[in-house]
């Protein structure tokens, strides 16, 4: 064999670019590159851990923090959280870089034709068969960049030999052909662009976040509706304690009644009144428990937390909140609703979403036009070494440039329904965001009236409670003295514990409407921080 000549420097120049370009390519389809200007996700937050609940008091934060960490939709909602994050990576997926590697084992024998035969073997050989064993090897690395390109870079190596060969050489070497490149194939119209390469990554990265303002809306709503239950317990035990005044008081009656009957001093049948309204305070004290008993089972049921004769109670710790001396205004409240209200958030990431899809929908509409090249270099000789020695290879380039076009026929109608799908989720989107704008609005004003009119309310009761009690007091007093009448300290016993539970449950009407303004406003579960 005649020796090769040795590389002229423009092939050191060749080799050394594409040996960069396929270095700068691999680097650029990395997914760490990829990502590099991208709004990417957090990932899940991990879960609170989960709060015991026994039996006994409880603090409102306590029981706040339990549903937190117990409710069965809260953990529903992380549960898609996680599904959405793992979207953010299988979107991403599609950046990494792929290796590929095979071999090939293989031996060709065949009958040739005579024009065969004077094509391999030359006039007056008339062989009438070929044969070829080869070994063949591949390995090389694809990946997709972020501006719609896919890069492929590739090394062969094949070892051949055929009959003509061995007959020629008089010998059994095999020739080794090697080649080292990379293909290059870039849209220039249709997928073409980073903004359209990484709308499936963006897409999902939106839904990612969106799923994490979902969790976060509905944590709202369950540690809302754990307040409202909180606070119905701590009045359906204000209750019970007013019950059980009653029947104390009625019991002090029964005793004075009974005396005064013995005595001479009053007919029996005052007596008989004072029996019959003990008995309606033993009926409103068994009613009481089971109101208490029910609001119980309620905060229970939200806790997941299962009642038995054998649990105990549960018992509201905190007092009912004092109600507020500064009244918010709707003005400020609808601010800081717009600020914060996470189902809010959402559809503004929906709309978002819907934005990227339809400026990936206009892309499609265009023609598929790409630019196709490809640059290497090529090796042959007997020995595997030689045929892979980069300077002998860099004197055999081979390179390609060209251009595909593909053009619908029938005008692209599938892009143009999407386009018009994608047109009408936006428009949807939007229209989403106004209407809820609208209701947050109306929910931050009616809050903010729910806790004037129950101020309002809780001074008027808290008045006529103060009186009635001053009213009860004299009455107990001329009873004492013996100049009051037992029905007159029955009115009033009754008249006071009334006003006193329509005080409380005023103030309960207030601590619901200030959760409902704090739900409203999106600031709810930043009162009650782990």
């Amino acid at each position: 064999m005649a020796p090769i000549a040795r590389q002229p420097a423009s092939g050191h120049r060749s080799k050394a670019l594409l040996l960069a370009a396929c270095s700068v390519a691999l680097l650029v389809a990395s997914p760490c590159a990829v990502g590099a200007d991208q709004t990417v996700a957090a990932p899940p937050a991990a879960p609170p851990a989960v709060v015991p609940v026994a039996s006994g008091d409880l603090s409102l934060r306590q029981v706040v923090l339990a549903v937190r960490s117990g409710s069965r939709a809260i953990q529903a909602k992380r549960l898609d959280r996680d599904i959405a994050a793992a979207s953010v990576e299988r979107a991403r997926a599609v950046f990494e870089p792929t290796f590929t590697a095979s071999t090939t084992l293989a031996h060709d024998r065949q009958r040739s034709t005579p024009e065969e035969d004077l094509a391999r073997y030359g006039v007056g050989n008339q062989v009438g068969l070929y044969e070829r064993d080869s070994r063949d090897y591949s390995a090389g690395i694809s990946a997709l960049v972020s501006t719609g390109a896919k890069l492929e870079a590739k090394a062969t190596l094949s070892e051949f030999l055929t009959n003509i060969t061995r007959n020629l050489r008089q010998n059994d070497l095999f020739d080794h052909r090697a080649y080292v490149g990379l293909t290059l194939t870039q849209p220039l119209a249709r997928d073409a662009g980073r903004e359209v390469t990484t709308a499936k990554l963006r897409i999902a990265e939106l839904d990612d976040a969106a799923a994490a303002q979902s969790s976060l809306d509905t944590e709202s709503s369950v540690v809302a509706e754990a307040c409202m239950a909180y606070l119905d317990l701590a009045l359906a035990q204000q209750r019970i304690g007013i019950a059980l005044e009653r029947v104390r008081m009625g019991e002090q009656v029964l005793t004075e009644a009974k005396s005064r009957v013995l005595q001479g001093r009053a007919p029996e049948s005052e007596l008989w009144d004072v029996e019959n309204a003990l008995a309606r305070y033993h009926a409103a004290l068994s009613e009481a428990e089971q109101q208490r008993l029910e609001r119980m089972n309620r905060l229970r049921t939200l806790l997941n937390v299962r009642g038995s004769a054998q649990a105990g109670a549960l018992r509201a710790a905190d007092p009912l909140p004092p109600t507020r001396t500064d009244l918010p205004t709707a003005t400020r409240g609808i601010q800081i609703a717009i600020e914060n209200r996470t189902d809010l958030k959402g559809k503004k990431l929906a709309l978002e979403r819907e934005t990227v899809q339809l400026s990936f929908a206009r892309n499609q509409l265009l023609p598929r036009v790409d630019l196709v090249a490809s640059a290497g270099f090529n090796g042959l000789d007997t020995s595997r070494l030689r045929a892979l020695d980069p300077d002998r290879m860099g004197s055999y380039p081979s390179y390609s440039i060209g251009l595909q076009v593909s053009i619908p026929m029938d005008g692209n109608q599938l892009a143009k329904a999407d386009l018009r799908s994608a047109l009408a989720r936006r428009q949807d989107a939007e229209q989403s965001i106004q209407a809820l704008e609208v209701a947050i609005a109306n929910d931050v004003e009616t809050s903010v009236g729910l806790i004037a009119s129950a101020v309002r309310r809780f001074e008027l009761t808290s008045d006529v409670a103060q009186r009635e009690q001053r009213q009860l007091d004299l009455d107990r007093r001329r009873m004492t003295e013996g100049r009051g009448s037992l029905r007159e300290v029955l009115i009033s016993q009754e008249r006071a514990s009334g006003a006193r539970l329509q005080m409380l449950d005023q103030q309960t009407q207030h601590a619901k409407a200030d959760v409902l303004l704090d739900a409203a406003q999106g600031t709810l579960l930043g009162r009650f921080q782990p």
